[in-house]
């Protein structure tokens, strides 16, 4: 893919094999959309996402702005957690802890705020004044930021990031979370998402993120209308995996 500034950053070959994998982000792409010689019956849309907020297309920008919004308290609530941590499900040897000198919560933080292009929370730093850093470090003019390839690079490492650190310390909680399969009923795009309270009293909400759509759902209602349509959702994914599973087991 060529490396000029008409497609998302994330399908930039050169930009994104430049950083670890473990920052590396799925390139955007256009769901159902594919190029002519596309042939894998499989395939959910490989034409990539157009840039159009500097080098970041409209769904890495949402996210962008999304996630500066919450990432200071998620930050915070990093280095809140002094005792060393593993993913779920991740057996780790306990006669290893006390050689453990940072948790892993505060080394997750600190890479955030290298993100964001700020200096790492020193380890002696009070919980107030880690509070303080990280509101300072998301103060970001997010059109600038992202206007050079640099800037592009670092927000997208930051958003792989940020879901690293959400997996692995749910109790913080996405404002934002794609709904797979389920097309929006008022403007048909697949850009339905969850969205989570902003404030306490506030109510669980689906979104759409196509622009000037504005459709917006409370959660339970919309469940209890897309039920039918979940159930053949889960009937048909069981049955693709039934069949992946037979041709398999007869190659």
């Amino acid at each position: 893919m060529p490396d000029d500034q008409s497609t998302c950053i994330t399908n930039h070959t050169e930009a994104m094999g430049a950083i670890h994998r473990a920052d590396r982000p799925f390139p955007c792409r256009r769901r159902d959309q594919h190029f002519a010689s596309c042939d894998n019956d499989r395939c959910r849309g490989c034409v990539p996402r157009s840039a159009t907020h500097g080098y970041l297309c409209s769904v890495c920008h949402r996210r962008v702005v999304d996630a500066l919004g919450r990432l200071a308290w998620l930050i915070a609530h990093l280095r809140s957690i002094e005792k060393p941590s593993q993913a779920i499900g991740e057996r780790v040897d306990t006669s290893m802890e006390k050689s453990i000198l940072m948790p892993d919560p505060w080394i997750a933080a600190d890479e955030l705020m290298v993100a964001l292009g700020a200096r790492q929370i020193r380890s002696t730093a009070t919980i107030d004044e880690a509070i303080v850093l990280a509101h300072e470090a998301v103060v970001i003019d997010v059109d600038h930021w992202v206007s050079t390839l640099e800037g592009a690079t670092q927000a997208v490492v930051m958003l792989k990031r940020m879901d690293v650190a959400l997996k692995r310390w749910p109790d913080s909680e996405a404002q934002f979370r794609p709904i797979p399969y389920v097309r929006c009923p008022s403007c048909n795009a697949a850009h339905l998402w969850r969205s989570a309270p902003e404030k306490f009293g506030d109510q669980l909400r689906v979104v759409c993120g196509t622009p000037k759509c504005g459709y917006h759902l409370g959660w339970d209602a919309w469940a209890k209308q897309y039920a039918p349509a979940f159930e053949h959702i889960e009937a048909e994914m069981k049955r693709r995996e039934k069949a992946a599973k037979k041709e398999k087991s007869d190659a």
